[in-house]
């Protein structure tokens, strides 16, 4: 009789605990987070921003296009058409989920800002701005998507001050 009370306890905790039962989880897995600019270039110099995230570090320049087409590497937003994300703002929110792209539950170990810089789609691009965990850093850092969370991840990009591009 004496535990009577400690189970009635342990009863009414565990059942408030259980508000959707069993039913599948809602929540989008993704990334999101605010990028934010500081001295932009002028307009001819740049033509496009892009997120690109790498399965790996990307160490040579020629394996970039291989890992665009081998899906190590995607971008957002994904359509060849338009100028990427806004240019020329102070700061920028943006959700980038896995439904219906190509982002997946995983880690990536090179999470980028990426700005075209002149006429050649395939070749003019350099990283403006890196994910990483030192505040106002360049030193890149993983990141991991989360089954049915948005992780967090911020970047801050100066374009007098771009990160060293991943390969030599």
């Amino acid at each position: 009789m004496r535990f009577v009370p400690a189970i009635l306890l342990a009863c009414a905790l565990l059942y408030a605990g259980c508000d959707t039962g069993l039913t599948p989880l809602d929540e989008p897995s993704g990334i999101s987070g605010i990028i934010r600019f500081t001295n932009w270039p002028p307009p001819d110099s740049c033509r496009q921003i892009r997120l690109v995230a790498f399965e790996t570090y990307p160490s040579d320049s020629a394996n970039i296009l291989l890992a665009l087409i081998n899906g190590k590497a995607i971008v957002y937003p994904a359509t060849l058409t338009g100028s990427g994300l806004d240019r020329f703002v102070d700061s920028l929110s943006y959700e980038w989920v896995t439904k219906n792209t190509n982002l997946q539950v995983k880690k990536y170990d090179y999470f980028v800002v990426a700005w075209q810089y002149g006429p050649n789609i395939l070749s003019d691009w350099a990283p403006a701005g890196v994910y990483s965990t030192i505040p106002y850093s360049n030193v890149p850092a993983p990141m991991r998507v989360l089954l049915h969370r948005l992780t967090r991840v911020d970047v801050s990009v100066d374009f007098h001050k771009p990160p060293p591009k991943p390969w030599r």
